[in-house]
C-alpha cells in the first residue's frame, strides 16, 4: 500500500511537470484578456504552483551554494553558542534574580530582574558575534547569512526576554501575569511560537534572496510558508486557549462594570483569536498572490499592538492590585487615566492600520485628517475622564470622611453620636449624579465634535425630547421641581426628624423625585416631593427640653434651685456637654402640688443632636446628690402617722375560765 502511494505521488509530480507549461500559458492569456478579481487570484495561484519545482531545485542546490561543511557548522554554531551562553549566564545569575524580589517593592524587583536578563541577552549576542567572526567577510554570502541567523536569534530572544519578565516561570514572587507556575511555562511556549513562526517566514525570504533564488521560487516559498504559519498560529490559539483564558479572567476586576460580560469574553477569547488569525492568513496569502505587502503588514501591526496592549494591561494590573481599599486612591485614578490613554492610542493605530493598509479604504494622505481628529478626540476624552475621576475621587473622599448617621442615633446610647448629616453630605449623592451626567453629556458632545460629527441635530433632538417628556409627565416634573426647591432651601438633611403632615420619620435618603422617611417603629415612608405640603423639622438649630420631677412635701425648693443651677453650670464646662448645651440646666419653679408631693419643672436648651442624653445624665446626678443634701423625692405610697400625744384605747382583758363556763 505504501509503495503504491509513493509511485502515485511520483507519477502525479511528473504529470504536473508536463502539464504546468500549458497551464501557465492559459493563465497568462486569462490575465491579459481581463477577468474577475477571483479569476485573477486563481491565475496567480496557478502561476505560483507552476514555479514550485524551481523552489525545490534551489533548495537542492543549497549545499553547493554554501560550499563548505565548516560554514554550515558555523551557521548552526551561531544559534548553539548564543543559546548556550544565554543559558549559562542565566544559570549563574539565577540566585541574584530570585533575590531581586525579596525585601523590595515590586517595581524595583522587576527592574533588577530585567537588568539581569538583559545581561544574559548580551552574552548571547557576544557569543553569536564571536562565531560570526569566523565566517570571514561580512559582505560575502556566508557573512550575510550569519548576520541573518544572528539577527533572527537576537530578535527572538529579545521577545523571549520580555515574555520572561512577565511570566517568570521560575520565580512566582516576581511574576507579573496572574497565573500559576504550570500555566506560566505553557504560556511561555505559546508566546515563543507566536514570535518564532513569523520570524521563520521573514528569515526564509531573506535567505532565499541571499542565496540567489529566483523571484518565482521566493514567491512560491512565501505562499507555502504563509499557509503553514497561519495553520501554526491557529493551532497555538486552540492548544493554549485555556491558559490564555486563565490569564485574562484573572485580570477582570471583581467590582468592575460589566464584569460578567468581561469574563465571558475572556473565557471565549479563542473564538476571536481564531477569526483574527484566519483573517490574517487570508490577508497574507492575498498579499503574496497579488504582490501587495500592505495588508499583511497591517495585520502584523495590529497583532503587535494587541500583544503590547495585553502586556501593558497585565503590568498595570500587577502594579495596582496591592491597593486594597473601598475608596479609590489617587494612584488608582492616575492608573485608570493612563489605561484609557493607552487604549485609545492603540485603537487609533489599529484603525489606521486597518483602514489604510488592510482594506485600503483610504490613502495615508486621505486618512490623515481623520487620524488627527481621532487623536484630538482621544486627548479630549482622557482629559474629561481625568476630570470626572478627580471629581469623583474628591466626592468619595468627602463621603468617607463624613459618614451618614446610624439608624439608631436617637436610641438609648449616651454617647455623643451624630444625628444629622451636613448639608453638603446630604446633597453629595445628588451632586454626584448631576456631575456625572453633565460630564458624560458634555464630554460625549465634545468628542463627537472632534471626530467631525455634527452635534447640532443631537442638541436639537434632545431639546425636543425634553419638551415632550415635560408635557407628558407633569406630575414627575412637579415632584422634581419641588424637590429642587426643598433642597435649595436646605429644608432637611439626612438624619433629621421631619413631620410632613401625613407621615413622620427620620430622613434616610432621597432622590430627585421623592423623600425617604424612616418611622421610629421601623416603617419606611417614600413621599414624592410634590405631595409634601409643609415640612416641620425637629432637628434643626436648637431644642428646648422641659421635664418635671416630684419631690416630697416640705422640700427646700430654694436649695433645689441652687443645687440644680450649680449642676447645670458644671455640665456646661464638661467636654461631653460643652458642644451640646446652649443654656445650662435650671429649675423654673413649682408647677403643682399634689397630695403630699411638690412638682418642680426643669429646663435646658441644647442642640438637637440627641438632647435626651443631657436629661438622663442630669436626673442621674440629682438622684445621687439630693439625698446627701436632705432633698427627698416623692414616694409612690406614704405611711399614715398618728398625731403626737394620741394614745390608742387598751384592748379588753380576756375573761376568766370559770366565768366563761358560767356564761355558757
Amino acid at each position: 500500500m505504501r509503495s503504491t502511494r509513493v509511485w502515485g505521488i511520483v507519477a502525479g509530480g511528473l504529470t504536473a511537470l508536463w502539464v504546468f507549461p500549458a497551464v501557465a500559458q492559459a493563465v497568462e492569456a486569462k490575465t491579459n484578456g481581463g477577468g474577475s478579481f477571483v479569476d485573477a487570484i486563481v491565475a496567480r495561484l496557478e502561476v505560483a504552483i507552476l514555479h514550485f519545482p524551481a523552489l525545490i531545485s534551489h533548495l537542492l542546490r543549497l549545499p553547493e551554494i554554501i560550499a563548505s561543511m565548516k560554514t554550515a557548522l558555523l551557521l548552526a554554531g551561531i544559534v548553539v553558542a548564543g543559546l548556550a551562553a544565554e543559558y549559562l549566564v542565566r544559570l549563574l545569575l539565577r540566585g541574584l534574580r530570585v533575590r531581586s524580589f525579596v525585601g523590595t517593592s515590586a517595581i524595583v524587583g522587576f527592574a533588577r530582574a530585567a537588568m539581569l536578563d538583559a545581561v544574559a541577552l548580551a552574552a548571547l549576542w557576544v557569543a553569536g558575534r564571536l562565531v560570526l567572526g569566523q565566517l570571514g567577510d561580512r559582505q560575502g554570502l556566508h557573512g550575510q547569512l550569519g548576520q541573518q541567523f544572528l539577527m533572527v536569534l537576537v530578535y527572538w530572544r529579545a521577545f523571549n526576554l520580555v515574555f520572561r519578565i512577565w511570566m517568570r516561570p521560575e520565580a512566582a514572587a516576581g511574576r507579573i501575569a496572574p497565573v500559576d507556575d504550570v500555566t506560566a511555562h505553557r504560556l511561555m511556549t505559546a508566546l515563543n511560537l507566536m514570535i518564532v513562526l513569523p520570524l521563520a517566514d521573514d528569515f526564509q525570504e531573506r535567505a532565499l534572496k541571499l542565496t540567489g533564488a529566483s523571484a518565482q521560487a521566493i514567491e512560491v516559498a512565501g505562499h507555502f510558508f504563509t499557509v503553514v504559519i497561519a495553520i501554526g498560529l491557529l493551532a497555538v490559539v486552540w492548544c493554549w486557549r485555556r491558559e490564555v483564558a486563565a490569564w485574562l479572567t484573572a485580570m477582570v476586576s471583581e467590582n468592575g462594570v460589566a464584569r460578567q460580560l468581561k469574563l465571558d469574553l475572556a473565557r471565549n477569547w479563542w473564538m476571536i483569536g481564531l477569526a483574527f488569525y484566519g483573517f490574517t492568513g487570508v490577508a497574507e496569502l492575498y498579499g503574496e498572490l497579488m504582490g501587495n505587502d500592505a495588508a499583511p503588514d497591517g495585520m502584523d501591526t495590529i497583532e503587535s499592538l494587541l500583544l503590547g496592549l495585553l502586556l501593558f494591561e497585565t503590568l498595570m494590573y500587577r502594579v495596582t492590585r496591592h491597593v486594597v481599599s473601598e475608596l479609590p486612591m489617587a494612584g488608582d485614578v492616575a492608573a485608570d487615566c493612563l489605561r484609557l490613554a493607552v487604549r485609545l492610542y492603540v485603537a487609533i493605530l489599529i484603525a489606521n492600520a486597518f483602514m489604510v493598509q488592510v482594506v485600503a479604504a483610504a490613502t495615508p494622505a486621505e486618512w490623515a485628517p481623520h487620524d488627527r481628529g481621532a487623536k484630538i478626540a482621544a486627548i479630549t476624552a482622557v482629559a474629561i475622564y481625568a476630570l470626572w475621576r478627580f471629581i469623583r475621587y474628591r466626592m468619595d473622599s468627602y463621603v468617607a470622611a463624613n459618614p451618614l448617621p446610624s439608624a439608631d442615633a436617637g436610641g438609648e446610647a449616651e454617647d455623643d453620636v451624630k444625628v444629622s448629616a451636613s448639608r453638603l453630605r446630604t446633597l453629595m449623592p445628588l451632586l454626584r449624579v448631576v456631575a456625572g451626567a453633565t460630564v458624560a453629556v458634555v464630554g460625549t458632545l465634545l468628542v463627537l465634535s472632534e471626530l467631525g460629527i455634527n452635534i447640532t441635530p443631537l442638541i436639537a433632538g434632545a431639546s425636543v425630547l425634553g419638551l415632550a417628556v415635560s408635557f407628558g409627565s407633569q406630575a414627575l416634573v412637579r415632584d422634581v421641581v419641588s424637590g429642587v426647591f426643598f433642597l435649595a432651601e436646605d429644608s432637611f438633611r439626612i438624619g433629621e426628624y421631619l413631620d410632613c403632615g401625613r407621615v413622620k420619620g427620620t430622613v434616610e435618603g432621597f432622590s430627585v423625585r421623592s423623600l425617604k422617611l424612616r418611622h421610629q417603629n421601623g416603617q419606611l415612608h417614600i413621599v414624592p416631593f410634590g405631595q409634601v405640603a409643609h415640612i416641620t423639622n425637629f432637628s434643626r438649630d436648637w431644642t428646648s427640653v422641659k421635664f418635671s420631677l416630684a419631690f416630697a412635701h416640705g422640700t427646700d425648693v430654694e436649695l433645689v434651685r441652687k443645687t440644680v443651677k450649680k449642676m447645670g453650670l458644671e455640665m456646661m464646662e464638661e467636654a461631653q456637654f460643652k458642644n451640646v448645651l446652649l443654656q445650662p440646666l435650671k429649675m423654673q419653679g413649682v408647677v403643682d402640688i399634689k397630695d403630699s408631693t411638690v412638682i418642680l419643672r426643669f429646663k435646658y436648651m441644647a442642640r438637637p443632636a440627641n438632647p435626651g442624653v443631657v436629661q438622663r445624665v442630669a436626673v442621674r446626678r440629682m438622684y445621687d446628690r439630693f439625698p446627701a443634701l436632705g432633698i427627698q423625692f416623692a414616694q409612690a405610697a406614704t405611711t399614715f402617722q398618728m398625731p403626737a400625744g394620741f394614745a390608742p384605747a387598751p384592748a379588753p382583758a380576756p375573761a376568766p375560765a370559770s366565768a366563761a363556763k358560767a356564761a355558757e
